[in-house]
């Protein structure tokens, strides 16, 4: 069959259209919380200019270039600003939030999820991802111990730090965290507003398993009260409480940690339960054997990143959770060291 000059040309368009409509498909099918995703971005700013502004309602504007399994090359305009508390006096990277808008996010894998928050290495220096990898951790660890969660998505990140003339290139292990409000919608529950609390209106099974799991990988830098590193949602009767940023914890044990005096311990990596008594005894046993069965869940979660460990600190994350597990599954430590030492 001869096909004439004009023919073979509408062939050709409707190949390009297919074969651009297959790209697009696939786009939208991939999810940017998937697992094996392998996401690769790029950033370039001004340090100073972001770091200038502080305030919730400043970003600076940058092209964002990411690539990841399954996906083709692509770049985006993002916007970006610095976020948190304590990273953000002392570190040379700190944590950002990212804001993409709508029409930039169509057809790509960040199409649902525009909003979100990039955990980065604090320091510029040898084995600084390290830090990093410990941190996703413990958000893996709550993804074993609860239904409900903030999703992440590991990512290699590189960094150009535009300094006058110059451009820096930084490359480094990093994480994204999903917004809130999509932990919300996924459930049909609310985003509880940020004001002061009583932490006796947060679901036993929920408050018991926060101050359980923060009592495993040692973090005390919490509060419920006043919501400090805690994401509180309402479920139509009690509120639920999600943990989130755990660079304080005994996890973690990043080198400008330091325990609050109150507390009166001499290092983070030192536990203490800081759960509230007035709790349900059956739903305290019922979570006390939820985490015993989830043990070996754990230390695959952690096995996942053992090669990004020096053996040395490999073993002792090893036996920084045995010794939760061997807590747990002692009656006379469990007693002692949780059940004696709750709050009120």
């Amino acid at each position: 069959m001869k096909f004439n000059k004009q023919t073979k040309n509408i062939l050709l368009l409707c190949t390009l259209y297919f074969i651009n409509f297959i790209n697009i498909a696939q786009s939208q099918n991939s999810e940017l919380f998937s697992d094996n995703l392998n996401l690769n971005a790029q950033l370039s700013f001004d340090f100073k200019e972001l770091y200038k502004n502080t305030n919730d309602s400043t970003f600076i504007k940058s092209t964002m270039v990411f690539s990841g399994n399954g996906l083709e090359k692509d770049s985006m305009t993002v916007r970006i600003r610095v976020r948190g508390n304590f990273r953000k006096k002392i570190c040379y990277f700190k944590p950002m939030r990212l804001e993409i808008k709508k029409k930039q996010a169509e057809n790509t894998i960040f199409e649902n999820n525009r909003k979100l928050k990039l955990v980065v290495p604090c320091q510029n220096e040898k084995g600084k991802d390290e830090l990093i990898y410990k941190e996703l951790l413990a958000y893996k660890f709550f993804e074993e111990v609860s239904g409900v969660y903030l999703k992440t998505q590991p990512l290699t990140l590189k960094i150009i730090e535009k300094k006058g003339n110059k451009e820096i290139e930084h490359t480094m292990f990093a994480f994204l965290i999903e917004d809130d409000n999509k932990v919300a919608k996924r459930h049909d529950i609310k985003k509880f507003p940020k004001r002061r609390v009583s932490p006796l209106i947060v679901t036993d099974s929920s408050a018991i398993n926060f101050a359980m799991f923060s009592y495993m990988i040692g973090n005390t830098d919490w509060s419920m009260a006043y919501q400090h590193n805690t994401e509180m949602f309402f479920n139509g009767k009690k509120l639920i409480a999600i943990p989130y940023d755990f660079d304080h914890s005994g996890l973690v044990n990043a080198y400008y940690a330091k325990p609050n005096p109150m507390l009166k311990i001499s290092s983070v990596t030192e536990r203490v339960y800081r759960g509230l008594c007035k709790r349900d005894p059956e739903i305290f046993a019922s979570m006390r054997e939820l985490y015993i069965s989830k043990e070996e869940n754990i230390y695959s979660r952690l096995n996942v990143y053992k090669d990004n460990f020096n053996e040395k600190e490999y073993n002792r994350l090893t036996k920084y959770i045995k010794s939760f597990f061997d807590i747990l599954k002692s009656e006379s430590e469990f007693k002692d060291k949780i059940l004696s030492k709750c709050r009120g």
